[in-house]
């Protein structure tokens, strides 16, 4: 089995383990076993217990990415795509089953916040900044912060029906079938304001 699909496995039996025990029950032993994998290979993968629900948490939910043009041409089309190819992956069923875990654990445990709040303040080099990046130089204009656009439009999309999800427990079904028309609507009211707030044409 290649690295690369002990690391995946790993990380889908810590998935498992984190909903079904919690992060405190969440021992390597239970994750080890759940993957059929020895002990001894997690921490050659894994430096700590810590460490595994870092990536785990980074790789599903924050360092997402999807392939977008660095040559823009058509501006709404290829961000809704960008949005809808990040919302395919994010609001999958078992992305927000962990998604739920993590809200629950992190009122009990300070590692879980403690990964949170990193992946948080680290999270502004991401597939979506990246796009406004381009964006922002194709059209002249100086934006002291893309990544709080990039937050921005995030909530308006993935981040609007990633709420309804949680709360009202929407069937995937529901969430597929309104995810172009929003975000394509979302995507057309975020770029006609994009240049009037804090960004300005550069000279």
């Amino acid at each position: 089995m290649e690295e690369c699909e002990r690391r995946e496995r790993i990380l889908d039996a810590a998935s498992t383990v984190l909903q079904e025990c919690g992060y405190h029950a969440a021992s390597m032993d239970k994750v080890a076993q759940h993957s059929a994998m020895s002990k001894r290979t997690l921490y050659q993968m894994f430096n700590s217990k810590q460490d595994l629900f870092h990536t785990l948490v980074s790789s599903r939910l924050f360092n997402v990415t999807a392939p977008f043009c660095h040559d823009i041409t058509d501006p709404a089309r290829e961000l809704t795509d960008l949005l809808l190819a990040l919302g395919e992956i994010i609001l999958r069923p078992d992305r927000m089953s962990l998604i739920r875990a993590l809200i629950t654990e992190s009122q009990e445990s300070a590692d879980i916040r403690q990964i949170l709040t990193s992946l948080r303040c680290g999270g502004r080099d991401n597939v979506l900044t990246s796009w406004l990046s381009c964006y922002v130089h194709r059209e002249g204009y100086v934006v002291e912060d893309v990544a709080m656009y990039g937050n921005m439009l995030f909530g308006m999309t993935i981040g609007d029906l990633m709420l309804q999800s949680l709360a009202c427990a929407s069937e995937a079904s529901w969430i597929e079938r309104m995810m172009r028309p929003r975000f394509e609507c979302a995507v057309r009211i975020f770029l006609a304001g994009f240049g009037q707030a804090e960004a300005t044409p550069g000279g």
